[in-house]
């Protein structure tokens, strides 16, 4: 059985979520448990601002205690700074604590793509080798006719030679997206969510293309807890069916180990 590294993973200080679905279920040790009976070798651990006790030290603090299973990433809203050396020192704050990376979640901080402070931010993490996270699922009702994969794309064109995560790969717009950003060679293109969230759906087909055609771009994650570690497993296993165990072994933790080795 391949092991999975987890590209997203929410466990919180408090055990609680933004889903009363998950109160007391989101915690640590509840993420190790299940990274454990699923064969997942190692995960990305993201904290949210606002959400489940979140704060800089106790967060990277409670990461360390699972050092051997966990890296941490910090959750990161420019509309904290006002101006880009507040930023600066912010992400220089970020990887002395030790964080490998930061998280940008456009439709909880309200951000729109077209903002150009998202280019100075993606490029002075990376100067710092700080890996950038940057949620692409774009359902939301402020922001949804503005953040699109025609904004995405002309961000990726500002920050061409940058690496960058997008997470989720645009949800239903996984193929699309993926086919026409691939050219960006320092872009990896994670699924986590949506590769469980389509099931049944013609999205299934798109995955099976991608996996077959695209081993080298893509990484896979659950979005804990809102997918279970079960749940990718199966749908790993389903979607590794008639491809080479390199081109599996690929998605399903070298390339994400290979992305935030370094910047």
């Amino acid at each position: 059985m391949i092991k999975i590294f987890d590209t997203l993973a929410h466990p919180t200080i408090d055990s609680n979520w933004t889903n009363e679905k998950y109160k007391g279920l989101a915690g640590f040790d509840a993420l190790i448990s299940s990274m454990n009976e699923n064969k997942i070798k190692k995960a990305i651990a993201v904290g949210m601002k606002n959400i489940g006790n979140y704060e800089e030290k106790k967060y990277i603090e409670t990461v360390k205690k699972y050092k051997d299973k966990l890296l941490p990433v910090a959750f990161f809203d420019l509309f904290d700074f006002s101006h880009q050396d507040e930023l600066a020192n912010y992400l220089k704050y970020l990887k002395k604590l030790g964080y490998i990376g930061i998280k940008i979640h456009p439709r909880f901080s309200n951000i729109n793509l077209t903002n150009n402070q998202l280019e100075n931010i993606v490029k002075t993490a990376n100067d710092l080798s700080l890996n950038v996270f940057l949620c692409t699922y774009f359902s939301d009702k402020k922001l949804g006719l503005r953040n699109n994969l025609q904004e995405l794309m002309q961000l990726l064109s500002r920050i061409e030679n940058e690496k960058i995560v997008l997470l989720h790969s645009g949800g239903i717009y996984a193929l699309e997206l993926i086919n026409m950003a691939y050219v960006f060679k320092n872009v990896l293109f994670d699924l986590s969510f949506t590769i469980c969230k389509y099931e049944e759906s013609s999205v299934d087909l798109d995955i099976k293309y991608l996996f077959k055609n695209f081993d080298r771009r893509i990484c896979i994650g659950t979005d804990f807890p809102e997918i279970t570690h079960k749940k990718l497993r199966e749908r790993f296993e389903y979607f590794s069916k008639g491809i080479s165990i390199e081109k599996a072994q690929n998605i399903a933790y070298k390339n994400i180990e290979k992305h935030v080795g370094g910047v």
